[in-house]
């Protein structure tokens, strides 16, 4: 993964910081100002490092389904929005001491990060597996305390800024630029190194440390004399005395309306990052950098372009940022789809983001210096109009991640968060209006054309998922006869039957063995293992292929299927070769993370588990291949049960299977683990194989001679393990150990391989 572009982004910003720190301050108080930006932008690092990994830890207690994560991902910012108002609330009743509050807010953060993660391990033991209500009462109980004490630090320090220089705007933007600016390079060092190199427990002891330093640092600052007794304060300008433009309450209101967009467009915007990367883990990490450093350049520049420019011109320029910003949203996706469809790393496309970015993050500076007294309620009017903004935001995570995503398709939701920008431009004209009747004709035409310009962009969607799953292979011209969208995923079949997963290869609508490009073998070697397996339990549905293939073996009982997107339940019955295991008695189906069903079941046992898990370096991947999660499937298993998954060729996927169980068969890139000794018993394999039916034709017709040159071949197949190990072919358990037994065991907290940039991805 090419991440040169977000690099070069943010070595811009940084250009920016010393340009501020050297150039632009020309006040007496340059080096304690430099100070001051140096503590906050270190703050802003450990926050997001925090964010990362408190959200990962969250998901594998609670899941990685589409309510677990807007759950988590607003309870985090809901807790930022508490701690603004606390802040804004400190900051008004204890001027004096706001540098002394933020040094003892970043030492409280500390000592939280540092217990953070056992305290979640703690909270998994009484929590996990909880219902939806339970899940957004502990994770708001558990993020509350950080969350508010990160939130409360921009206000208390805003109050600080403005009783020294006397101005709102300059004070809002050059924090919130500093601030945004760290947690943009933490997004970046989380997605190229840190998060590889020292998983989540260095992740969260480095933060830590980050806030200490910082913390010290402030606290020893804050008792210095000079400091101390508040000296430093400076009368507020006669400007600030003026009438201010924009009222707080639609202050507020645009503040939240741009949380709002903001979100709604990181949202889509990564979805198309996610299918354009085939869904790895620092995918959202590098557009979260991207983002935010578009935000941190928009939020100083801004406030710089309009220093010494009258208040209704400040507001005209919000509108124009609004309207262009929207204008060009909609064309984003497609510029990423045409950049791999012509052979460019999908990041070249960063900088559009970075510049529709830094567009909406302007507004929150500006709405600041048009709307809050440059007094002693700086702080608060400050925290009144950052909640706004975050409430807005939740709104958008919710609103459009969660329920409108569940509707509509990307191209709807695109094409209409584009159009809600250019009206919310156009309101903003309209306020800037005062004595006249009309904006300025530029206005005017740059509404109409803005307005224009977005479902213009609706062709660029035209094969949009084609071209950011198969990039410039042949395959991208040839239209996808399937697309399921929903807030889970994207999922598409081509005219093949091969189905995609998040641009993803997940397998064939097929399971004829004698034609077996879905290699059904591996399916259906389970009585070859296991003598009885009687009670089943399936992780991961797909095209439901596997899933027939078990729902019919002749022993089985009851076959209960785990599957976290629904939308595999709108293709199935699409398709004859499996549209009866919908209906079959046996099959229960339940739409969950399968880790966390698994957790909210510990009565359920199995004879056989089995999991057709994803590629190994994909997104959240090591959820199911941990020794956590494979402790976890162990006490699930009955006497003799076996556990069977997709190590998708991971020799440190074999190596944890053999370090949690004591026995194990590789099966071409399954492995099959146990507790008891694996047994194959070739001769029961293909009794029971004569007997498959499904949808009452045999599986292996005894009169078609190709079927029985199949059931020949697998006899064949059964002796492989005899041999010298072959990838399509079986490998005995002390092979397995001598070949795999050094190779580094996934865990939960190092993630396996999910944060390799250079991982292999093939597309099939």
């Amino acid at each position: 993964m090419v991440t040169s572009p977000v690099l070069w982004l943010l070595l811009f910003d940084l250009l920016l910081f010393v340009a501020a720190s050297f150039y632009f301050d020309r006040s007496e108080k340059k080096w304690e100002n430099l100070l001051l930006s140096a503590l906050f932008l270190l703050s802003g690092m450990p926050a997001l490092i925090y964010q990362i990994v408190w959200q990962r830890a969250l998901f594998a207690i609670y899941g990685v389904n589409a309510e677990s994560v807007a759950v988590v991902v607003s309870a985090f910012m809901l807790g930022l929005g508490l701690g603004n108002l606390a802040g804004g609330w400190l900051s008004a009743r204890f001027p004096r001491h706001a540098i002394l509050m933020f040094g003892l807010a970043e030492l409280g953060i500390a000592i939280f990060g540092l217990s953070s993660l056992r305290v979640f391990s703690w909270a998994a033991a009484y929590t996990a597996g909880v219902n939806l209500p339970s899940v957004i009462l502990f994770s708001f109980a558990l993020l509350l305390v950080p969350t508010m004490l990160m939130g409360a630090t921009l206000p208390i320090l805003v109050e600080h800024l403005v009783r020294r220089s006397g101005r709102v705007g300059a004070s809002v933007s050059r924090l919130y630029f500093v601030n945004t600016l760290g947690s943009a390079i933490a997004c970046f060092i989380c997605a190229v190194y840190l998060l590889r190199e020292f998983g989540q427990s260095g992740s969260v002891s480095i933060a830590a440390c980050l806030n200490t330093l910082v913390g010290a640092t402030a606290y020893l600052y804050a008792r210095r004399p000079s400091v101390a007794t508040g000296n430093q304060a400076v009368t507020p300008t006669k400007a600030a005395a003026v009438e201010l433009p924009i009222k707080l309450p639609v202050a507020m209101l645009l503040a939240g309306l741009s949380g709002f967009l903001a979100l709604g467009f990181e949202i889509a915007w990564f979805r198309v990052f996610s299918m354009a990367s085939a869904d790895r883990a620092p995918a959202f990490a590098l557009l979260l950098a991207t983002f935010l450093a578009g935000v941190a350049a928009g939020s100083y520049l801004s406030e710089k372009l309009t220093q010494n420019v009258p208040p209704r011109t400040i507001v005209r320029f919000i509108g124009a940022l609004l309207l262009l910003s929207g204008g060009i949203s909609a064309y984003l996706p497609g510029l990423v789809a045409t950049a791999r469809f012509h052979g460019i790393p999908f990041l070249a496309s960063a900088p559009a983001f970075f510049l529709t970015a830094a567009m909406l993050g302007s507004v929150l500076p500006l709405v600041c210096q048009l709307s809050v007294s440059a007094d002693e309620k700086a702080g608060s009017g400050v925290s009144m109009i950052y909640v706004a903004n975050i409430l807005g935001s939740v709104l958008g995570s919710l609103g459009i991640g969660f329920i409108l995503m569940q509707h509509f398709g990307l191209r709807q939701i695109s094409l209409a968060l584009g159009l809600l920008t250019v009206l919310t431009g156009g309101m903003v004209f309209l306020l800037a209006r005062q004595g006249s009747r009309f904006p300025p004709a530029w206005a005017a035409l740059l509404f109409v054309a803005a307005l224009v310009a977005v479902p213009l962009a609706s062709p660029g969607f035209d094969s949009l998922y084609e071209k950011l799953t198969f990039g410039n292979r042949m395959k991208a011209g040839t239209a996808f006869t399937h697309v399921v969208e929903n807030r889970n995923g994207v999922i598409s079949v081509t005219k093949e039957d091969a189905v995609f997963g998040g641009g993803v290869y997940d397998g064939h609508f097929r399971i004829d063995p004698s034609h077996d490009t879905n290699i059904i073998l591996r399916a259906l070697i389970l009585s070859a293992v296991h003598p009885a397996p009687k009670r089943m339990l399936m992780i991961g549905l797909a095209s439901g292929s596997w899933g027939q293939v078990f729902a019919n073996h002749p022993q089985l009982e009851s076959l209960d299927v785990v599957e976290i997107n629904p939308g595999y339940l709108q293709l199935i019955p699409q398709y004859p070769v499996v549209r009866s295991l919908l209906q079959n008695p046996k099959v229960h189906i339940y739409i969950d993370d399968g880790r966390r069903w698994l957790v909210a079941h510990p009565d359920a046992h199995y004879d056989a588990i089995v999991c057709n898990s994803t590629y190994f370096w994909r997104d959240h991947s090591t959820g199911l291949l941990s020794v956590e999660f494979l402790k976890l499937v162990r006490s699930h298993l009955n006497a003799g049960g076996i556990y069977y998954f997709n190590t998708t060729e991971s020799a440190e996927a074999i190596s944890t299977a053999l370090h949690v169980f004591p026995y194990g068969l590789r099966v071409v890139n399954f492995m099959l683990v146990s507790d008891s000794p694996v047994q194959l018993d070739a001769s029961r394999w293909i009794d029971i194989l004569r007997q498959y039916k499904i949808d009452n034709r045999y599986l292996f017709d005894p009169s078609n001679v190709l079927a029985q040159h199949t059931l020949a071949e697998y006899l064949q197949f059964a002796n492989s393990v005899n041999l010298p190990p072959e990838q399509l072919g079986l490998e005995s358990d002390a092979s397995l150990r001598a070949n795999y037994g050094r190779e580094r065991v996934i865990t939960d907290n190092n993630m396996g391989r999910e944060w390799e940039l250079l991982a292999p991805i093939p597309w099939h």
